[in-house]
């Protein structure tokens, strides 16, 4: 049986949705401080890719692409863990962050609210520079190939 006193503390629980225990709330916010750090470090490592690309560095590029993937790998890991404790949270159905909020007590629900805040600004900032440098990436690619192998369609049409 609840005391009042335990009920006053304890966040409210969308019906429906199972608890989930302190020690996996305490490990989703580790979690996602810990994605905040490989996003800056994402973030930094996109930048060095842009930079090496505009200077036609091939030899940055290599070791620049592993520490992208090395670092998209730990932060995919740590989703897929959010992801599942999420759907077991939701009893099977698609994970929801709002449901897990929820769950936080109330005085803690607003910094973690800010920190899930800052994370999905981090995956969109990383995802524009993504963005810039593949498109980067591909003219340099593109412009290449026709130096190389020549265009269908001239440059320059004859005047």
């Amino acid at each position: 049986m609840t005391t009042p006193a335990a009920a006053a503390h304890a966040p409210a629980t969308p019906a429906g949705v199972a608890r989930l225990p302190r020690p996996a709330m305490e490990r989703l916010l580790r979690d996602v401080q810990a994605d905040l750090a490989d996003y800056a470090e994402l973030r930094a490592l996109l930048d060095q890719q842009f930079a090496g690309a505009l200077r036609h560095d091939a030899l940055a590029m290599e070791p620049l692409a592993e520490a992208l993937v090395a670092v998209v790998d730990r932060l995919d890991a740590r989703r897929l863990f959010r992801d599942g404790l999420l759907a077991r949270l939701n009893g099977g159905s698609a994970p929801s962050v709002p449901a897990l909020l929820a769950q936080w007590p109330a005085a803690q629900r607003a910094a973690v609210q800010a920190l899930w805040d800052r994370l999905e600004q981090a995956v969109q900032d990383c995802k524009a520079l993504n963005l810039r440098n593949a498109r980067l990436l591909t003219e340099q690619h593109q412009l290449l190939t026709r130096v190389l192998h020549g265009t269908e369609d001239p440059l320059y049409a004859d005047a």
